[in-house]
């Protein structure tokens, strides 16, 4: 049967090019709407088996109530604060977002943030183009705190963080984390510190970068007491999502130098206003919500949402449900798969993905993380990972291998949980 996709937009019409190259072979309508008002929403989901919100197209739970027969929302970005995930979860609607397809970028936005504010550049080459040099840029250097040595404090630790982590220790930095809801075998793993609370982070910190998603919970988490508690020589960096922060209280504590500045990509509102203090302070970097953007994160975000929208076709799960508890209200589907290779799920029943990921040291002190994956059936899996042990301990360009971690993944069909145990290899 004919499925029917709605593509929604705020303005304009979306490039559905890329979505479309992945839905090659598959019986579906494709309509395109323009949506300016909650009703238009609604008229534009009504009778829709999939929505691609293309253009940051807000759908709160009163648009969400007056729908039917919605299976899928989906979104081309990371964040999803713009839809009503738990309105949408009651109607045992999915949300799938694009995890993962900006990892590298906002990851090294931050990172960059860091390191400018760190190193001054922002105010260095406004006066350096004014002509100034010596005396008065000396005066405007001092003081300038040092990376290496120094202890970075990420608010959450998911994919983006945890990108930041493995780059900024690369600079000699100690990480820590606050992270509730992390498993304590991941921070060992990043070799991440993890902190009790959002106050020991601020005191234990020379840098701050924030990386929550933004919803009900973490809505103005950063407060005044996390900048009374931070360093007067920290720096704070925010490149996740402007609510999370109370900018009243940001600006205060900055008006106050309660820290030395602060890295922005985001705002309380955005287009946030050219008034805005943070604009005219000279300790404070901004850009306009970019950091997630390059020339291959926006092919990434169309293809992601193709293959998703793909799977959901199919029949099967996507891969990322940002609201799993819908599963136990939605018929039963197959697990999802990659759509690159022949990764479907084989016909003895299940399939044993194994992940090693070993951590190498050099003499030097360097770490090298390499991952290697193995797909076979049950029966043969001890033999392939002895064999994967065997290639790492022989192939590995390092001088001693120090720990290696094995994950053990195991996908059933036509059920929508899965299980992970995980190993430890001295």
């Amino acid at each position: 049967m004919t499925q029917r996709i709605s593509v929604i937009t705020r303005s304009g019409e979306a490039d559905t090019t890329l979505i479309e190259e992945q839905l090659q072979g598959l019986d579906y309508e494709l309509d395109k709407y323009e949506c300016s008002s909650d009703g238009e929403t609604i008229e534009a989901m009504t009778g829709a088996d999939i929505v691609i919100n293309a253009g940051g197209v807000e759908i709160p739970r009163e648009v969400i109530e007056e729908t039917e027969g919605v299976q899928a929302i989906l979104v081309g970005s990371h964040g999803f604060n713009h839809i009503d995930h738990e309105a949408a979860t009651d109607q045992s609607i999915m949300v799938v977002n694009a995890a993962g397809f900006c990892t590298e970028e906002v990851s090294n936005h931050a990172v960059v943030m860091i390191l400018a504010c760190a190193k001054k550049l922002t105010q260095l080459n406004e006066l350096t183009k004014a002509g100034k040099w010596g005396v008065e840029t000396r005066n405007a250097i001092m003081p300038m705190v040092p990376i290496y040595d120094q202890t970075l404090g990420l608010v959450a630790f998911g994919n983006i963080a945890r990108a930041v982590a493995r780059k900024m220790q690369a600079f000699g930095m100690d990480v820590i984390a606050y992270d509730p809801y992390l498993p304590p075998w991941i921070a060992r793993e990043y070799r991440v510190r993890l902190v009790g609370s959002l106050e020991e982070l601020a005191r234990d910190s020379d840098f701050v970068s924030v990386h929550t998603p933004l919803n009900r919970q973490t809505e103005k988490l950063i407060g005044e007491s996390f900048f009374k508690a931070m360093k007067e020589t920290a720096y704070f960096v925010n490149t996740c999502r402007g609510p999370v922060v109370d900018e009243a209280a940001l600006i205060k504590a900055l008006d106050d130098g309660e820290f030395a500045g602060a890295g922005l990509d985001v705002f309380e509102e955005e287009p946030t206003s050219p008034d805005n203090p943070l604009l005219k302070m000279d300790n404070v970097i901004a850009t306009p919500h970019s950091a997630g953007s390059s020339n291959m994160s926006r092919i990434r975000s169309g293809v992601q949402v193709g293959q998703e929208t793909s799977r959901l076709l199919r029949g099967s799960l996507p891969m990322s449900v940002v609201n799993p508890e819908v599963r136990h209200s939605i018929e039963s589907r197959p697990a999802a798969t990659n759509m690159s290779g022949s990764a479907g799920i084989p016909k003895r029943g299940y399939t044993l993905k194994w992940y090693v990921l070993s951590l190498c040291y050099r003499e030097d002190h360097s770490c090298t993380d390499m991952s290697r994956s193995l797909h076979d059936s049950s029966d043969q899996s001890n033999t392939n990972i002895s064999a994967a042990m065997s290639w790492y301990r022989v192939n590995l360009p390092c001088r001693r291998m120090k720990h290696a971690h094995m994950t053990t993944t195991r996908y059933w069909p036509h059920v929508s949980q899965h299980s992970q145990a995980t190993n430890d290899f001295a």
